[in-house]
């Protein structure tokens, strides 16, 4: 029996390694355009991510702001009022004397009675200090470790173009400027605690009415150094909220660099899924040539009314 191969057809060639390249490539393009086209939307969402975390942090630098102004605007009405009373009560000194303090009570039902009394004999000795000015509370920030943020804080401060401050920004870690955030947040809470019941003490000292043991000149003087106080008090909390906005003010900054930074990577990998696509459509187009396919001219004619449509698109107003 013959093992020739029937007449008129032809064994299938032997397809070289270029040959299983070139079939493969147009496959091979298409999935490495996806890869660059999902890395791309995932960097472009990153960047919306940190605009949105800049837009809440000028919201909360925002509030700050309003807060420092209002208990600006607070420490004036004080000094106002202070200034008024000191007036009326003729300019004399407030009598601060053992005699005129308000005495200390303790509640019956008080767990730690003494320990309750010594509380309050230390608060108000401390407003009493308050009140004649002998002393008051720093309300410092805490220091921060990290150089670049107050460098930064005074480059905000000295209107420097938004381009450095940005470019400055992205030097900073994010970690930093949150800690620094957090330690000024609870230093702010700790000087309210601490500061909660010397207030009050001092309050109470100054509206005490002592009856016949002083003149109503030596009382209003009293009132006038509890608004004194309170001025005081309102411009400490003030510099605070100030502070904090500052760092806030930091963080947007930082936030709105680390945006543009996932921008431009979401521009550079569509630029690579683009070129990518662009090969695959190339090498799509030469297998089909080779082969002598009707689909290349096809595919050609589409990649054509494409082109067309979206030039179009572009210079639509």
């Amino acid at each position: 029996m013959s093992t020739d191969s029937p007449t008129g057809i032809k064994p299938e060639e032997h397809k070289g390694f270029m040959d299983k390249i070139g079939a493969a490539l147009p496959v091979g393009l298409t999935a490495l355009a996806t890869v660059f086209a999902g890395m791309s939307t995932g960097a472009l969402q990153k960047a919306m991510y940190w605009k949105s975390q800049a837009a809440q942090d000028q919201s909360r630098a925002t509030n700050q702001w309003s807060l420092a102004g209002f208990k600006r605007d607070r420490a004036l009405v004080m000094q106002t009022s202070a200034a008024q009373l000191r007036a009326t009560a003729g300019y004399v000194l407030p009598n601060f004397s053992p005699s005129t303090l308000p005495p200390i009570t303790i509640k019956k039902d008080e767990a730690n009675p003494e320990q309750k009394r010594k509380e309050l004999e230390d608060a108000q000795a401390k407003a009493l200090a308050w009140l004649q000015k002998k002393s008051f509370e720093e309300s410092p920030l805490p220091e921060i470790a990290d150089a670049q943020i107050p460098s930064l804080q005074k480059a905000i401060n000295a209107r420097e173009p938004e381009e450095e401050l940005v470019k400055a920004a992205g030097k900073i870690k994010i970690e930093s400027i949150t800690k620094a955030i957090d330690d000024a947040e609870k230093k702010s809470e700790q000087y309210d605690k601490v500061w909660s019941p010397i207030l009050a003490a001092a309050a109470e000292i100054a509206g005490f009415d002592d009856g016949e043991k002083a003149n109503p000149a030596t009382r209003t003087a009293r009132q006038a150094a509890g608004y004194d106080l309170e001025e005081r008090r309102y411009r400490a909390e003030s510099r605070l909220n100030q502070g904090i906005a500052s760092l806030y003010e930091i963080r947007v900054k930082m936030s709105s660099a680390e945006s543009d930074k996932h921008r431009r990577k979401s521009e550079h990998f569509f630029f690579a899924m683009l070129a990518a696509q662009i090969g695959a459509t190339i090498s799509a187009l030469a297998l089909a040539r080779r082969t002598k396919s009707v689909l290349w001219l096809f595919a050609a004619m589409i990649g054509l009314a494409s082109l067309g449509i979206g030039a179009y698109v572009f210079l639509e107003q």
